[in-house]
């Protein structure tokens, strides 16, 4: 008689369909076709559209901004066969050089492939690789009785006593709609920065610390044509691109540059470039623009049309959830400014590391979900304090650091039996980001840098708030203190103590 197997079915829940939940949801549907003891069922929720749904005019209306995809990132999307060759292939712009600007006459040129193997990273635009990811999930799943996607709905709240999360669509033809009550098993967080699954641990654990905060800067960001000076795949840092401003630029598909610009929160920003008039704004380009071409008359188009961008950075110690059944994964989970590029690549990792727990402890969630934590906590907090914590928000220092960096490159050329590559050159090429922050620490430039940031962003803070006054008659005195009656108290205090063998001789 045939023993039969007993299949343990687990409803999985997915708020947020970005890099890391789409990637998630394929992952979770392709283990039903490899594996028989457990089945799972993927509902997908997000607030937005479904950008696998749409057309090429109308993907290019809903086009965010250029980020890098390179080792991290791209070895998880391989572990789908065909998702890479397919879907992903082709949407971006691979990376052939790098330029570093240190001051307007300094610059520094690296050939890509001196950091990072061939095939192994390029620039593409976030929505391109979300809408990619939709369509192998349309393609492959959508008939799939396993597999529900509720787009254009809001998570609101997350009923940890129940299993359930409420959930309401959006109304376009105001209709009476009823919220949603979505029942899971198992709950994903990947619903970004302002995370309500994330709101959940909160409220359910006493011991979860996160903090939220923002990374000092603002800025905007312009898609500009292709210079014909600057060879396509070209990404660049341009140090004082303006005034007291930075430019971090990436290429673009369509013969184009995406040319983010930004400057310190403590900043004033100069009246020309917060004027609503495009004409100033593209004067103001023409007369301190220095980095390459630019059609400054587009550029003053752009940037009156567009507000102010400000990033994000989340901590959290830890990712998982056993009285919730959940985990944060992300955004969610690690937010962090786009310095090293990183930030979808861990994302994607996120969801790979967690199909690989599920394969290693053959689906037990009870095991997998502290391991989760275990795995991915170093990594998130590796990936925003290398983001933000190797780069300098003193001009002084930041230019100190990246000519150590060009000399620490030149050096390993030279002797690399000597010195070691520099850490942040190794991530593109696979390193983990919790061993890259381990050497940078070891080089002393976390340290350094955080001091020095987190010392401009708190008093910064107190002086915004009214903490700290810039009180002159209180500046005067400190410094009459300082200079006059310190150097009286000592030689009073000299006196005392050794007055009697001063006059002695």
């Amino acid at each position: 008689m045939c023993k039969t197997t007993d299949i343990d079915t687990k409803r999985i829940l997915i708020v947020g369909a970005g890099p890391a939940g789409l990637l998630a949801a394929i992952l979770f549907l392709r283990r039903n076709l490899l594996t028989s003891s457990t089945k799972y069922q993927v509902t997908l929720i997000d607030p937005g559209t479904d950008y696998g749904k749409l057309d090429e005019e109308g993907l290019a209306r809903a086009r965010s901004w250029m980020i890098g995809l390179s080792c991290h990132g791209l070895s998880s999307i391989r572990e789908v066969p065909g998702l890479y060759e397919d879907y992903i292939r082709g949407l971006g712009v691979d990376t052939v050089k790098a330029v570093i600007g240190i001051t307007k006459k300094i610059k520094f040129t690296l050939k890509a492939s001196d950091f990072i193997p061939e095939d192994s990273a390029f620039t593409v635009d976030r929505n391109y690789i979300c809408a990619a990811l939709s369509r192998y999930l349309n393609d492959n799943f959508e008939k799939d009785g396993n597999f529900i996607s509720h787009y254009n709905t809001k998570a609101l709240y997350v009923d940890g006593d129940n299993k359930c999360v409420i959930a309401r669509p959006k109304n376009e033809s105001n209709v009476n709609i009823t919220d949603m009550n979505l029942d899971y098993d198992i709950l994903l967080g990947c619903d970004g920065i302002r995370s309500i699954v994330r709101n959940a641990f909160l409220s359910t654990h006493r011991d979860f610390e996160f903090d939220l905060r923002g990374s000092f800067g603002y800025g905007k960001s312009v898609h500009v044509a292709l210079p014909e000076d600057v060879e396509d795949g070209t990404f660049m840092i341009i140090n004082e691109c303006l005034p007291g401003w930075v430019s971090f630029v990436l290429p673009e598909s369509g013969q184009k540059l995406n040319v983010a610009l930004g400057t310190r929160l403590d900043k004033e920003c100069c009246v020309e470039l917060k004027s609503s008039d495009p004409k100033v704004v593209a004067d103001y380009f023409r007369e301190h623009w220095h980095a390459f071409d630019i059609d400054c008359d587009e550029v003053g188009e752009q940037w009156v049309q567009q507000g102010w961008n400000t990033v994000g950075q989340v901590h959290c110690n830890f990712y998982h959830s056993e009285p919730l059944r959940a985990l944060l994964l992300g955004d969610a989970a690690h937010a962090t400014c786009p310095n090293i590029g990183q930030g979808m690549n861990t994302a994607l990792a996120d969801a790979s590391a967690l199909n690989s727990l599920l394969n290693d402890h053959k689906d037990d969630w009870d095991v997998v979900l502290p391991k989760f934590s275990e795995l991915r906590v170093k990594e998130g907090n590796a990936l925003t304090d290398l983001s933000f914590h190797t780069y300098s928000l003193s001009p002084g220092q930041q230019i100190t650091l990246m000519v150590r960096q060009n000399v620490r490159i030149a050096l390993n050329k030279l002797l690399p039996w000597i010195v070691d590559r520099d850490p942040m050159y190794e991530i593109p090429r696979g390193m983990k980001l919790s061993e890259a922050y381990h050497r940078m620490s070891k080089l002393g430039v976390i340290q350094r840098v955080r001091r020095n940031n987190d010392d401009m962003m708190r008093s910064h803070f107190e002086k915004s708030v009214g903490m700290v006054r810039d009180d002159e008659s209180a500046g005067i005195m400190n410094k009459m203190f300082r200079y006059v009656m310190v150097p009286v108290f000592v030689a009073c205090a000299v006196a005392v103590l050794f007055g009697d063998k001063i006059s002695q001789q």
